[in-house]
């Protein structure tokens, strides 16, 4: 990464995770956490049987529309409390762009889709986001002491 790069240099597909893990909205609940639990996972993209993105749920959905309501989660379904329509970004989209989503809408995950198929190919999360910050603080450590080294020949020179 050089001194030049900002996030709007890195693309998407750079930092997504892939395959992305789906579901179906018939899916119960129940579940549906099972999946998240195993794979590790804080959210569901789900599609239908085309695997044309219908909608996410994320742990959020699960605690929010079926715990605190003290709802049963094998009867609940994954459709019924789904985020519909979600926020998305396509794999050749800037981090910058993804970021940017996310603050507006206070979302911490995006499907990602290929611009070809408009098919999920992946997930993007905030934690992806964030694990570039230490690239961005070298970069910015790196231009401090190149600035402090040009002002040191100057007075030098002086």
């Amino acid at each position: 990464m050089g001194l030049e790069e900002g996030y709007d240099d890195v693309l998407v597909r750079d930092i997504m995770s892939s395959p992305p893990i789906t579901t179906l909205p018939m899916t119960s609940v129940k579940e549906a956490a099972r999946i998240m639990l195993e794979n590790r996972v804080g959210s569901l993209i789900v599609v239908n049987e085309r695997n044309t993105l219908l909608g996410i749920l994320t742990k959020t959905d699960i605690i929010r529309e079926v715990v605190a309501k003290g709802l049963d989660p094998e009867s609940v379904r994954v459709g019924d409390i789904m985020t519909r329509n979600p926020y998305y970004v396509y794999t050749d989209d800037s981090v910058e762009r993804a970021a940017s989503l996310m603050g507006e809408h206070n979302i911490g995950h995006l499907p990602v889709l290929d611009p070809e198929t408009k098919k999920p190919v992946g997930i993007v999360t905030k934690t992806d986001i964030v694990k570039l910050a230490p690239n961005y603080i070298n970069v910015i450590y790196s231009l401090k002491q190149e600035i402090d080294r040009r002002e040191r020949l100057k007075r030098i020179r002086k």
